[in-house]
């Protein structure tokens, strides 16, 4: 058959090992598919693709839209629980900045009176 058509003689094994090949890369794929599909990727991302394709107007950002619809509860429950968690952390932020702030007079006090307990008995 390869003389026929003028193949050269390696073509079996070139053939073989491109089908072996796509076959490994075919069964990579549909073990991936699988995995979005336990996951629920795939239904969510469907879902977000459909209100994006029912849309009586098109958004101007439409990876913006399927962001927002993958899943609306979570980014904005996600967001207010971080808006919460930065203010507390910018009040801890304050407290400790006051915090430093009465160490280091109290150092600076207590250094002070080092110097003046030190400096009395150089007279």
């Amino acid at each position: 058959l390869a003389y026929l058509f003028c193949l050269p003689s390696n073509t079996a094994f070139i053939m073989t090992s491109y089908r072996t090949f796509t076959a490994a890369v075919d069964s990579k794929k549909e073990e991936f598919r699988k995995y979005l599909e336990r996951t629920g990727v795939l239904e969510k991302l469907t879902r977000a693709l459909v209100g994006l394709y029912e849309e009586q107007e098109r958004p101007e950002d439409a990876v913006a839209y399927v962001t927002a619809h993958l899943d609306p509860g979570h980014s904005e429950s996600s967001s207010e629980s971080l808006k919460q968690e930065l203010e507390q952390a910018q009040k801890r932020i304050a407290e400790l900045q006051l915090e430093n702030n009465e160490l280091k007079s109290q150092q600076a006090i207590k250094g002070e009176v080092e110097e003046a307990v030190v400096a009395e008995p150089e007279l």
